[in-house]
């Protein structure tokens, strides 16, 4: 016993019959009609998504804002610290000098080298070291590697040597 249906809707034309047990057979208009409603979906639920693409991105522009504003503010900070330290290597050098003064020149080198990376910092845009760190750890990223160890390794000690002054006492009173 078969079934056939007839579209009540004014806009499609088509029919579709089906057989107890059998699958729906459509017509070529309610095919494409059925297509066109799942491309309008498939459109809508893009259109949607770039609404809220745009409206995440809109909320986030304060926080990125003030992350840079922050992170300029490192990278003023740092660059002034590495200008202290070249000025002590500086220092260092010259009393060094008085006394063995071949080895002097290699530390005064040292420090030209701590105001160069001061230079740079303050120089340049926190996007501008981004892309120059990218760019090293793609062309040399042996060199990268064995850079972020050894940064990794400064910085754990002067996060140590920066800590409260009554950290000494808690480690003293260890058993």
């Amino acid at each position: 016993m078969s079934t056939s249906y007839q579209s009540h809707n004014p806009t499609s034309s088509g029919s579709f019959t089906t057989d107890p047990g059998e699958t729906a057979i459509f017509s070529g208009d309610t095919v494409s009609g059925i297509k066109d409603a799942a491309s309008e979906m498939k459109d809508r639920a893009a259109d949607a998504a770039n609404i809220a693409k745009d409206k995440i991105s809109t909320a986030a522009e304060p926080v990125t804002d003030k992350a840079r504003a922050v992170a300029e503010e490192q990278k003023q900070s740092g660059a002034e610290r590495i200008d202290g330290v070249a000025k002590a290597v500086h220092t260092a050098a010259d009393q060094i000098g008085r006394e063995v003064p071949q080895v002097a020149s290699y530390i005064h080198s040292g420090a030209e080298q701590l105001e160069k990376a001061s230079r740079l910092l303050r120089e340049n845009s926190i996007d501008d070291l981004l892309q120059m760190t990218n760019r090293l750890a793609h062309d040399r990223p042996l060199a990268f590697i064995g850079g972020s160890v050894a940064a990794g390794f400064v910085l754990a000690r002067f996060l140590r040597s920066s800590g409260p002054a009554n950290a000494g006492a808690h480690q003293g009173a260890r058993p």
